[in-house]
Parts: structure tokens; sequence; C-alpha cells
């Protein structure tokens, strides 16, 4: 985050005329939001299917229910409230005098509640009221600044860096109120009425200050900033005493993008070998289908490499599929952006459509088949390029984005391989025989694969995919979530590997009884132990020695590959010796 935002300016943002949800749009982004791409997780038809009012609603919400910008829908745990679709009367809460409440969103505890009055449903964006010990008052002064106050309530807390000052500290000392009062400007908007608090927000460079005057704050200053150096210049100049151990990091961190320069195939990659490449393209021409050649607003197009489908995209998100013969296949609404490219592959009379958009997100469908949901994958950077092909291992598909990476994924297994060639490619192309196509501003070349390097990976995670996780049964129900978090484990991304392991305790690790899951996990967890260059060896072995302190299979299993990790009882780093010992001791109690 090179740019220093002044929320102590946020009153004249907000009161600036501008569309309905560009200022939440731009919050959103400010704060590291970015939309994940894939189907939203909440929507209108997901709350009450074909539900259609039978009075009026504020054009507002039904906008915000729709909208791109609306985190809520494709993150609700971002928020932990309950959103109301239709809106409905208050739950255990009586109505104002003379009016009545339409509730639309409430706190996850059910104890707030916020809606419009009745008497304003006709209205365009009308004002939105919560319930308080006091009586009902007015949260937002509309529902469009409601839904950009929610987001940020809840989307700082997440993406920034938090300090948490008890009341006690704050009531100790009154020159802290006072000081925020002298330095800081009010953001403009209303008090927050959530559980007691009664909450006045403040605005500072990178930073959001939160007074809460109410019985209900625990804390009677919050402060969330953008950056750890704007969280300890406020601290500083609010004169508060703090230690590393009281502030919070973000929760998540968009990963960032490549810092590369134009493209290059002069390195010393040891998994693919460049030649020029020949004169002729490496990218199949299109099927002559005349539904595509005059699609309306195409942006791209594609096809697989035997030209036996076609697939195009358009400005508005849209995707559309076509035989060879010209009839279509298939057309749906996959990106909130412009799509920038798309291809196909063909395995075993599979067809695998991929696309990717402005924003840099993947979607993955299968005509005929359906969509998954989730996107494929997404980066910050716009996708440039993609191609698929079948390769001796199976289908795969490469990707290029603006910022220079080239990935190529082997399909069946999910693995993964980041090629960092450089900026300015524009055109990919995948042979069977293993060789990527390169075409950049720069020139283009053809990369020789080395597909055991490529994807070394790709034998452990394939015997993963052998397993019925489904049938087996985890702390939280069926394993559909462990194949994958296992996979994870050989990431080079060691953050992704972490909160793999995370995932894996609250999965697997159970001392009350059996975990169904746990034994055929270990065999895995053991395997990734064993690779030097694993990301997340010192968590990982506490893991394997608290899934062997269970009383079912799982302990067998443990003991079982207890010979092959006992090395590490020498290894050079402490906190592997000492996981190393405990798993011992816990093996041979």
């Amino acid at each position: 985050m090179t740019k220093i935002i002044d929320y102590g300016r946020f009153a004249e943002r907000l009161a600036a005329d501008r569309p309905r949800w560009a200022l939440l749009d731009e919050v959103q982004r400010e704060w590291g939001y970015r939309d994940p791409g894939g189907d939203p997780l909440a929507s209108r038809e997901d709350e009450a299917p074909g539900y259609e009012p039978d009075e009026p609603v504020p054009a507002a919400l039904l906008e915000w229910w729709d909208s791109p910008f609306n985190s809520f829908a494709m993150r609700p745990r971002l928020y932990w409230t309950h959103p109301q679709w239709p809106p409905s009367a208050p739950d255990s809460v009586d109505d104002p005098p003379g009016d009545a409440v339409r509730v639309i969103m409430a706190e996850y505890q059910w104890v707030n509640q916020w809606g419009y009055l009745a008497s304003e449903a006709a209205q365009d964006d009308p004002k939105v009221v919560v319930n308080t010990a006091g009586g009902w008052t007015t949260q937002s002064r509309s529902v469009s600044e409601f839904f950009l106050q929610l987001a940020l309530e809840r989307l700082p807390s997440h993406f920034g860096w938090s300090i948490r000052v008890p009341r006690e500290t704050v009531d100790g000392d009154p020159g802290i109120v006072a000081r925020l009062r002298e330095h800081y400007r009010d953001m403009g908007l209303l008090p927050w009425q959530e559980m007691g608090t009664d909450a006045l927000s403040y605005g500072a460079p990178d930073a959001i200050i939160r007074h809460g005057r109410g019985p209900g704050a625990d804390f009677a200053i919050v402060v969330h900033a953008r950056t750890r150096r704007a969280l300890v210049d406020v601290l500083d100049t609010l004169g508060l005493t703090w230690s590393d151990d009281d502030i919070a990091a973000p929760a998540e961190v968009p990963p960032p993008t490549e810092d590369l320069g134009p493209a290059s195939f002069a390195g010393d990659d040891e998994r693919w070998t460049a030649a020029a490449a020949p004169a002729a393209s490496a990218v199949p021409a299109l099927p002559d289908v005349a539904a595509l050649r005059d699609l309306p607003d195409r942006t791209s197009a594609g096809t697989d490499r035997d030209r036996t489908a076609a697939a195009a995209g358009t400005s508005a998100g849209h995707v559309h599929v076509w035989d060879a013969a010209g009839a279509e296949i298939g057309a749906e609404k996959l990106h909130r952006a412009p799509v920038t490219a798309v291809t196909c592959v063909r395995d075993a009379d599979e067809l695998t459509v991929v696309s990717g958009d402005a924003n840099g997100v993947l979607r993955r469908w299968k005509p005929g088949v359906g969509v998954f949901s989730r996107a494929f994958a997404h980066r910050d950077a716009p996708v440039t390029a993609l191609a698929g092909a079948t390769l001796e291992t199976g289908a795969a598909v490469a990707a290029a984005w603006a910022d220079g990476l080239v990935r190529i994924w082997d399909l069946a297994t999910r693995s993964v391989a980041d090629l960092r060639i450089g900026t300015g490619i524009e055109a990919l192309g995948l042979r069977p025989e293993g060789v990527l196509h390169v075409t950049a501003t720069g020139g283009s070349a053809a990369l020789r694969l080395d597909l055991d390097r490529l994807w070394p990976d790709r034998d452990f995670r394939s015997r993963i995919d052998r397993i019925a996780w489904k049938d087996l049964w985890s702390n939280h129900g069926p394993a559909v979530e462990v194949p994958g978090l296992l996979g994870t484990l050989a990431s080079d991304d060691e953050d992704a590997a972490q909160a793999a392991v995370k995932r894996l305790y609250e999965l697997l690790v159970d001392r009350r009884g059996p975990n169904a899951a746990a034994a055929p996990a270990v065999p895995f967890l053991v395997e990734r132990m064993l690779v030097p260059g694993n990301r997340a060896r010192n968590t990982l072995l506490l893991l394997i020695a608290d899934i062997a302190d269970g009383p079912g299979d799982e302990r067998e299993a443990v003991k079982a590959a207890v010979p092959s990790l006992r090395h590490l009882l020498d290894d050079d780093h402490p906190s592997i010796r000492w996981a190393a010992n405990e798993l011992v001791r816990i093996c041979e109690a």
C-alpha cells in the first residue's frame, strides 16, 4: 500500500455526489478486499426462492443484493451478520409507535436488527433504524450508507492491523479521549449502535479510530490501520502504551503481484528449456462458427487443440460455447469484468472451458455438466492469455497475467507450477508433446516442459484423490476438505501451507473418540514431513503428534510411521527436535 489515505477527510467523500455504490467499492479496495470471483454465497434467491415482493421495497436494497460490489454476498463470514430477505417484521422486538420496521440485517446473535420504516418503503434509499435499549434510533441516513458503514465496521478488523484498548485504560486517563478529539476528525457517520457500543468513528492517515461510548463497549478505543506504521502513529499520538503482543496483524493479506520486467526466455529454470518459436502460430485457428464471428461485444475467443469446440467471452462477462458444427452448447454469465482470454481442452471426450477476466479471475466450466462455483484462480492483475491441451499426464491449462506470471495446472490433480517469465505476454499455445509457446511484445519462444520437474507433487496429489474422503467422517462432517488441504501442504506459499495445517488440526485431532479421516491422512502428512523444503514442517510434526494422541486407528497409523520420523530428534531446528520428542513420547506412552 503505497498511497496514504487520510480518513480524516472521509466526511468530504461521504458528502460528494457520486454513483450510489462507488464509495463502498473504493473503501473495500482500500482495505484489501478483492472480489474473489465465482458465484455469490448469499443471494435473494437463496434466502427466499422465487419470492416476489408484494409491497414496496427500496430500490437501493434491491441494488445492494445484486451489486457486483456486495462483499457480503461474496464472503458472508467477513460480516458475522444475518441477512433478511424478504424484509420482515422484527424478531422479538416491538415496532416503533405508529409505524413498522422492515428488517434487512441482524447482528449475529440477533441482539440488534437493522431495517427501514414501512412508511418509507417507497423511497429510493430511506434511512436505516436499529433497536437499542432506548428504543429504535436512526443508524444510517440511507440504506446505501448503512451497507457502507457495515463494511467499515467489519472489513478493517479482518484486513487491517488492529489494537483494542480496554475501557478501564481509557477511563483512567481522560487525556486519551481529549487527544483523540484534538488530533482526529469525525468521519461523518452516525454512531454505530451494536451491542450497546454507541461508537463514533474518527479518521487518521491510513487508520480508523472507534470511540465506544456506550455501556456495551468492552474496548473504549479500537484502532484499525492499513499499515502497522499508521497504527503505531495513532497509538503514539493518543499517548497509549502498548507492546507487540497487543497488536493483531491482518487475518488475510492479498497476494502481491509479481515485480517482473519484460518477458525473457534466457533464464536457467530447470523445468523448461527454450528454443526459438516456429514461424507458424502454436495457437489453433478458430473453427468457422458463424455465431462466434457475429457475437456482439466479443472480447476474446479460443478453441481446443482439435478444434472440436469454440468459446468466446464478452465485455459483460458472458462466455458462450459452440461445437464445431456451430450449435451452441452453453452460455453462462461467469465474470463480473470483461472476459480477456478463453480456452478449451478436451480429455476423454469431456470438454473443459477456462476463461479469464480483467480482474484476474479464472473460471472453469464443463458444458453439459456444470460450472465450478468458486473461482479456479484469482490474482490481482488482468489475465492476458490462456491455452489448454491434453498432455501425456492428462489435461492441462496455462494462464498468463499482466504482471508477467505464467501458471500451468494439471487439471486432474490440481498440481500447479509458476513460471516467472515476464510482462508483455500476448498469447499462449500449449501442445500435447509438452511444449508451451509464448508470444510477447519482445519476441516469442517455445518452452519444452519437463513435466516431472514441473509438477513434482503430482503423484502425491493423485494418490490423495484415490481415497473416498467424502465417505470418511472428520470433526466437522464428511472429510471433503481434507484432500485439498493435504495438497496445499505441498505449496511453496508458506502462509497457505501453515493455514492448511491449522485447518487439518481442526478436522482431524479429536481425543474424545475415533476420527475416521485421521488414519488415512497420516501417511500423506508423514510424507510431506519428510520433504526437507516443506514450508510447514514446524507445525506439521505437532499435528502428527496430536493425531497420535487419539483413541482410534489414527494412533496406530502414527506409531507405524515413527521409525521414519525418529531422525528428526536430531534436526537442526529446535522446534522440530521438540516436536519430534513429543511425538515419540506420545507414541511410546
